[in-house]
């Protein structure tokens, strides 16, 4: 399966995301391949481990944004599941919210690297 066909799998919906970059395929792939090496996922973490909420809503929310024009939904959703509660001062669950994103990113960089 080509990298297109997995990302298709993976549910980005190409034709859409491809408006977007102008059909410009290498720049999708050029900003796809630097958002996997955000430092936001990281200093999501690592704000969640040090229960500092107001910089873990700051780095949830760039990787969300950037999940959104990259079209990466099962991505977008993860990262959602952070940004509401951290927007509602709910902390209960973030450690495992966080989980799913960290699955996500993975899939994305074994997609990437495939």
């Amino acid at each position: 399966m080509n990298r297109n066909d997995a990302l298709r799998a993976y549910g980005v919906n190409l034709n859409e995301v491809m408006e977007r970059f102008i059909n410009d395929e290498a720049l999708y792939y050029d900003c796809l391949n630097a958002f996997i090496d955000d430092p936001s996922f990281y200093g999501l973490h690592d704000a969640i481990l040090a229960k500092e909420y107001e910089t873990a809503f700051h780095h949830a929310h760039t990787l969300k944004g950037v999940a959104s024009n990259l079209g990466l939904s099962p991505l977008l959703t993860a990262v959602a599941d952070i940004v509401e509660p951290l927007r509602k001062h709910d902390y209960s669950n973030l450690e495992q919210q966080y989980d799913a994103v960290r699955t996500e990113r993975e899939k994305l960089q074994q997609i990437l690297a495939g």
